[in-house]
């Protein structure tokens, strides 16, 4: 898995390349969205999973309470049609902000 973060005017885009798949990963995943958030908890994050077809609980559970209790504007963008239909599964499209692409 790689990850990069770019910052996009007024938003700042994190970029998950390559499947998610270590609990290292996770915690890869945890730290860029943490940073972001310390920096400016009201700068708009767009976190793209482009190629995972699959995300650890721990990363639900974090980005869960990142947009829920912590009130973060962030959308989460899924390329994979399987990792999207999982979420949907589990009713988290509308919690995590979910969107295809």
């Amino acid at each position: 898995m790689e990850l990069l973060t770019k910052i996009n005017g007024g938003a700042t885009d994190v970029i998950v390349s390559g499947t998610i798949k270590t609990i290292n990963d996770g915690q890869t995943i945890k730290d860029a969205v943490r940073r972001v958030f310390e920096q400016d908890n009201h700068k708009v994050l767009n976190l793209h999973i482009k190629d995972s077809f699959i995300i650890t609980s721990s990363v639900i559970g974090f980005l869960i309470k990142i947009i829920k209790v912590d009130k973060m504007p962030l959308y989460i963008h899924v390329k994979s049609p399987e990792l999207y239909s999982m979420l949907e599964d589990m009713s988290l499209i509308d919690s995590m902000n979910v969107r295809k692409g």
